[in-house]
């Protein structure tokens, strides 16, 4: 097991790829050099430790090679990196129980979506580190002539935990996939007792 892998239920591990594998288009991930990729005129990367813009097409050149690249100044804090995303998951694991699913690919779907959540909640709590409270959920907004107005279903709003999860849209996913899972089922057996 490498350090971008976590071990969640019976031995399931799931890793960083396997969230940008399923979210590939919902964050910017730190677009790291791929040696032997080809790279496009403006593609940027990052290599250690700077930033660096394609000057040509259909580069696979090093970015240190400066007839083919330009240093760009950029952050790593503009992108989503792998312990942002590690640090998703262990908060998603103080709050989920793997043993609600069937088999190993569900678990890790649901996870992630779980992990999801908390990757935009930090993200949230980055850009507003000073936020004090939590605002509610919003039910309508309106500017001038133009007014915009939605509703979560009951069961998320009626249970204090859950409609902590409705307040990302990662997490709305996240209760809609456990939703079918928080309803018990009762079987009756017929039988009698051995005395008498």
């Amino acid at each position: 097991m490498d350090e971008n892998t976590i071990i969640i239920g019976d031995n399931i591990e799931v890793t960083t790829d396997d969230f940008k594998n399923l979210f590939t288009r919902d964050f910017p991930y730190l677009p790291v050099y791929v040696e032997g990729k080809a790279y496009f005129k403006d593609d940027e990367v990052y290599y250690t430790p700077n930033f660096y813009k394609s000057l040509t097409d259909g580069n696979t050149t090093l970015p240190t090679d400066t007839t083919n690249w330009s240093l760009v100044n950029d952050s790593v804090d503009n992108y989503i990196q792998d312990s942002d995303i590690l640090r998703a998951f262990n908060e998603a694991k103080v709050n989920f129980n793997a043993a609600l699913f069937g088999d190993d690919d569900t678990v890790k779907m649901v996870f992630l979506y779980l992990a999801a959540h908390y990757l935009v909640i930090d993200l949230n709590n980055a850009m507003n580190p000073l936020g004090l409270g939590f605002m509610g959920l919003v039910q309508s907004k309106s500017v001038g002539s133009v007014s915009e107005s939605y509703a979560l279903p009951q069961w998320m709003l009626n249970n204090a935990i859950l409609s902590q999860y409705a307040i990302t849209g990662y997490g709305r996913k996240y209760l809609s996939l456990i939703q079918p899972y928080l309803v018990g089922n009762i079987i009756f057996c017929p039988g009698r007792t051995t005395y008498g």
